[in-house]
């Protein structure tokens, strides 16, 4: 699944209100939208679960790494963090330009994540500022 790829709002799937009402994960795609839900209503140790089965399922996943990322964050567990982010700005960086902007999002957003974690400030001049 691209996650850049743009899609109408009939093509996206809203989340259930429960998580446990996914059906059973067949694939790495699938334990990343359950690991969003769960994510998504703070229920952290259910998408930690998911999020690394994802994550060994298909280990080029910048969704699964980057969502990651925010649920160890969440957890205050900065070390995790901070490794599982920059795994997905690793990822970013080498894929193709496909979607050079949507890229560059992404990545920003992981670098000021950790730049929050081991700083404290998002502290993202440099990568803002260089583009403009």
């Amino acid at each position: 699944m691209n996650i850049f790829k743009k899609r109408d709002i009939f093509q996206v799937k809203s989340t259930p209100v429960d998580p446990r009402a996914i059906p059973e994960p067949q694939n790495a795609t699938d334990y990343i939208n359950r690991g969003m839900a769960y994510y998504a209503r703070h229920q952290y140790d259910f998408a930690e679960d998911d999020l690394r089965r994802a994550t060994a399922m298909d280990p080029n996943s910048v969704d699964a790494f980057y969502t990651l990322g925010m649920v160890y964050k969440a957890l205050q567990r900065k070390d995790e963090a901070v490794k599982v982010f920059k795994t997905s700005v690793d990822l970013l960086d080498s894929m193709h330009d496909e979607n050079k902007s949507h890229y560059a999002m992404l990545r920003r957003l992981a670098l000021g994540h950790i730049n929050e974690i081991t700083t404290g400030d998002w502290n993202l001049e440099k990568e803002i500022w260089q583009h403009i």
